[in-house]
């Protein structure tokens, strides 16, 4: 099977394009290059969360993304343009998220949350986390854009890698 990439909280398996492709089988490498050199593809992945997990907020540059919820059940949070909203999702549901909306999905039940999710790119999907964002945004700045000490942006733990 394909390859899985773990995080805190759950595990994704990708079939996507990456323009370096270091570490990828001979099967993904032709796969990743076919989804770009052709129009209107889709990157696809299997999204597990374990149960009680988060899959941390988060958006795509690039992409929308598509979800169907095949086990377990969650809640999900967007943020768009000019919405905010807060939902419960379960087997058969589907879910939207618009390129550039924040949103997170997290299991809410005693088993795995597993969907299928689909993004409009077969360009290699770009991505920015939150935790990346605070860990990668000086304090000093931070500091500034949410009127807070800079000290408490250093309180902020480090992902183990």
């Amino acid at each position: 099977g394909s390859a899985q990439y773990p995080f805190p909280g759950g595990v994704f398996q990708w079939a996507r394009y990456r323009i370096n492709g270091t570490g990828l089988n001979e099967t993904e490498k032709i796969f990743s290059e076919s989804l770009n050199k052709h129009e209107n593809t889709l990157t696809l992945a299997t999204l597990r969360i374990f149960s009680n997990g988060l899959g941390q907020p988060h958006f795509h540059f690039n992409a929308n993304e598509m979800g169907y919820v095949i086990s377990g059940c969650g809640k999900v949070g967007v943020v768009a343009s000019d919405v905010t909203a807060n939902f419960n999702i379960a087997i058969g549901d589907v879910i939207f998220f618009p390129v550039g909306s924040q949103h997170y999905i997290k299991s809410v039940c005693d088993e795995d949350l597993l969907l299928i999710l689909a993004y409009s790119t077969g360009n290699q999907l770009e991505t920015l986390r939150m935790n990346d964002y605070f860990h990668k945004t000086a304090d000093h700045i931070l500091a500034q854009l949410f009127f807070k000490e800079q000290q408490e942006f250093q309180k902020i733990p480090q992902a183990s890698k």
